[in-house]
């Protein structure tokens, strides 16, 4: 059975508005308030001029955002605080369209709201509300006609602020905006200033041009399901410069031309293993550069516009090809990781290699050539140039490893990895002056004579300076015997000597200069 037997009320709380604060920051804030004039431009035909004057004041301790891109009509008035209300329509190819945001940002803000606006010519409206109005269910609001102010012009005056403005907290403002809408102030008739200073565009298009491994630019349209072209373009590459510490590196996203999701890591963008790998300063060359043009309704950004929606259909068109490419341009960054500066900081200039798309969701492939061969690990390189001596003389093959091993200890996250490396190079020493006296003396010593010759360190030495052949400087004999003492000491005394980086470095001179003098090893 159904039966009607009356109507509920849906007409949201105004609690909605104080539950979100916590979900915009002042960037974020002061982004939404920028975006309204620029949509009110675009949607205009991007003919005129556009100035955004964004001001903060510590002292008085109130900001305001005031553009001159047109205005909003009386009949538009609504579109101020009415949740989901927007003058953008869906297939507008703007930033605004879910309608919460700028009612979210000035709340997020301020207690005391107060919105002024001039339709071209006509009258100038104003409309302000605070804490009183938030806390009081009816949405009525009073229409107040003012003094005339600018022609096309609105300002958003906020005051009795939530959150508190420092010279700290302008200076990252700043940089926000200008990253945040560097495609529009590259724009000719776009302006944006923050107290009264043009702010300047900042990208991250900074590239390194290695012959046949130069960035690709990418592009093409996707078709959504609604039957709505998406243009895509998308630059990937390795930078100019590595960053780290700073995180620069990864993806980024620009929808209509405003960035909304910088230096992504995720797995969703193919940091992960099996892909990219995990973020790691290997692959911190790495940088993909997408911008997205078309509706509104068509771009994968969610409501704050603060971050990519990876479940959206056209994220998921791309994903396959996005994640190719970070994977390609990762595995460049690791295989020349230790030669950045030689294979790809010094080619500086160079040109963008086209790549047409027909179909970004069958492309499966980054259109690079086949990688180049990783750089061959220390120890291969080593035991390929010794081959020839370890073939007539197997017994070199254990010295040279030595030194292997000790540079492998050395690169380990161990408090201790110095003191191992030193006993494990001063025994290659030890033992190398062992097989010197049994193969390559010349003489024969029996396992008495051996034995007699081992039982300290100092008679090895007496032992090994006898012959001619070897050719080492007294210097350099000093160098061997403070060495064994020292690891003498960290075996037989009490206390546990300490052995720096600079002293392991030393000692494995000391140990290739020996290797040299008699096998001729190479290193």
């Amino acid at each position: 059975m159904k039966k009607e037997v009356g109507t509920l009320v849906a007409t949201p709380s105004k609690r909605l508005f104080l539950s979100i604060i916590a979900d915009y920051d002042l960037n974020r804030s002061i982004c939404e308030l920028v975006d309204n004039g620029l949509d009110v431009w675009v949607r205009a035909g991007r003919r005129s001029k556009v100035a955004v004057e964004v001001t903060l004041n510590s002292d008085q301790n109130i900001i305001c955002v005031e553009d001159n891109a047109g205005g909003l009509r009386r009949t538009e008035l609504r579109y101020i605080v009415g949740p989901g209300q927007t003058g953008s329509a869906p297939t507008d190819e703007t930033i605004g369209i879910f309608g919460v945001g700028t009612k979210r940002a000035v709340v997020a803000l301020a207690q005391d709201v107060k919105i002024s606006t001039r339709f071209g010519n006509d009258d100038t409206f104003q409309v302000d509300f605070d804490e009183n109005w938030l806390e009081e269910e009816d949405w009525e609001l009073p229409l107040y006609q003012v003094d005339n102010i600018a022609p096309s012009t609105t300002i958003v005056e906020l005051q009795k602020l939530r959150v508190k403005i420092s010279d700290e907290v302008i200076d990252q403002l700043r940089e926000h905006l200008s990253v945040t809408y560097a495609k529009f102030l590259s724009t000719n008739g776009v302006s944006i200033s923050l107290n009264g200073k043009a702010l300047k565009p900042q990208f991250f298009d900074g590239w390194s041009y290695p012959p046949g491994y130069e960035p690709r630019r990418y592009h093409g349209v996707l078709k959504t399901a609604e039957g709505r072209d998406v243009r895509v373009e998308a630059i990937a590459g390795l930078s100019d410069e590595s960053s780290p510490a700073g995180g620069e590196y990864g993806v980024y996203f620009y929808c209509n031309d405003r960035l909304i999701a910088r230096a992504l890591k995720t797995f969703e963008v193919g940091f992960m293993k099996g892909y990219a790998g995990l973020p790691h300063p290997k692959v911190s060359l790495t940088k993909v550069l997408v911008s997205l043009s078309g509706d509104a309704s068509s771009m994968p950004w969610n409501s704050s516009k603060s971050d990519i929606s990876t479940k959206h259909e056209v994220f998921q068109a791309l994903h396959t090809w996005l994640t190719q490419a970070v994977k390609d341009y990762a595995a460049l960054s690791r295989i020349w990781m230790g030669e950045w500066p030689d294979k790809v900081f010094k080619y500086a200039e160079g040109k963008v290699v086209d790549v047409p798309v027909d179909d970004f969701p069958t492309a499966k492939k980054s259109y690079l050539p086949p990688m180049p061969k990783s750089r061959p690990r220390y120890g291969d390189v080593i035991t390929d140039v010794n081959k020839g001596v370890a073939k007539k003389k197997p017994w070199v093959k254990g010295l040279y490893e030595g030194v292997i091993a000790a540079d492998l200890i050395a690169k380990q996250h161990l408090e201790q990895r110095n003191r191992i490396a030193l006993i494990v190079l001063d025994s290659t020493v030890e033992i190398a002056f062992k097989e010197f006296l049994v193969h390559d003396s010349g003489v024969h010593y029996t396992d008495s004579q051996l034995l007699a010759i081992f039982k300290t360190r100092h008679t090895v030495h007496t032992e090994i300076r006898k012959y001619s052949q070897v050719k080492i400087s007294a210097d350099m004999w000093k160098k061997i015997t403070h060495y064994s003492d020292l690891r003498n000491k960290l075996i037989h005394q009490r206390a546990t000597a300490g052995v720096s980086d600079k002293e392991v470095g030393d000692f494995r001179e000391v140990v290739e200069v020996v290797l040299k003098k008699l096998y001729k090893l190479k290193f």
